[in-house]
């Protein structure tokens, strides 16, 4: 990676990148961004220039962004950063290499390392130096998922179930004691992010038999074993 490029570096995760990339690349010369103000003929020309695209920009524009900049990629590795992957199934990536990331937390509301994981997608091949850099950009743990139909699935019950349990929750409880208090604060920090992306998670399609799942298990809860 030599001349990497954020597109949509003024957003949560786009920032955290490229806060990442100034820390660590040699020269910050060779650190390339766009986000919304820039003109079309100033995004064409750095994303001509880079190698490496980190592509932040919101979930429900990546599909168009893919068609109207196919063209420039030729030879370059963008990677993606869907919090779901299904969309970028029937992206034409012959002429580029096309690389799916997770960040699995919020960076501005996740100071500690041991609480940060880095979610790599197997459908396409990563390099260990490129892994490496973007260990150290987030300065987190990387994890692995084979493929994004399997990330989707794991995402309908760490994210959308996780998310419509804590939200439902967290509106029936006072928040008294230690945990309640603690479910109070995850609802608050879900409630304090970005309503539009939170309500593309729940439209997950995998959600329906999340939720199931879940009903069954708490039906049965007296069942539950303790050991």
């Amino acid at each position: 990676m030599k001349a990497p490029l954020v597109i949509g570096y003024r957003g949560e995760i786009g920032s955290f990148i490229l806060r990442g990339l100034l820390r660590t690349m040699p020269k910050a010369l060779n650190i390339w961004c766009h986000d919304i103000n820039e003109t079309e003929n100033e995004r064409i020309d750095r994303i001509t220039k880079a190698d490496v695209i980190f592509l932040c920009i919101p979930i429900d524009q990546t599909i168009a962004w893919f068609k109207r900049n196919n063209r420039f990629l030729k030879g370059k590795t963008v990677i993606e950063q869907c919090s779901l992957k299904e969309i970028i199934r029937n992206i034409d990536h012959r002429e580029f290499k096309l690389l799916s990331m997770h960040i699995l937390f919020r960076p501005s509301a996740t100071p500690d390392r041991k609480d940060r994981n880095v979610l790599l997608v197997r459908h396409s091949d990563w390099d260990e130096e490129l892994v490496k850099h973007i260990e150290d950009i987030t300065e987190s743990k990387m994890c692995w998922i084979e493929d994004i139909k399997e990330h989707d699935i794991a995402m309908a019950y760490e994210q959308a179930l996780i998310h419509k349990i804590l939200l439902t929750l967290g509106g029936v409880i006072e928040g008294k004691t230690y945990i309640g208090k603690k479910i109070k604060e995850l609802t608050d920090r879900i409630r304090n992010g970005d309503p539009k992306l939170y309500k593309m998670i729940q439209d997950n399609k995998y959600l329906p038999k999340a939720i199931n799942e879940f009903n069954r298990n708490f039906k049965n809860f007296d069942k539950i074993t303790w050991e």
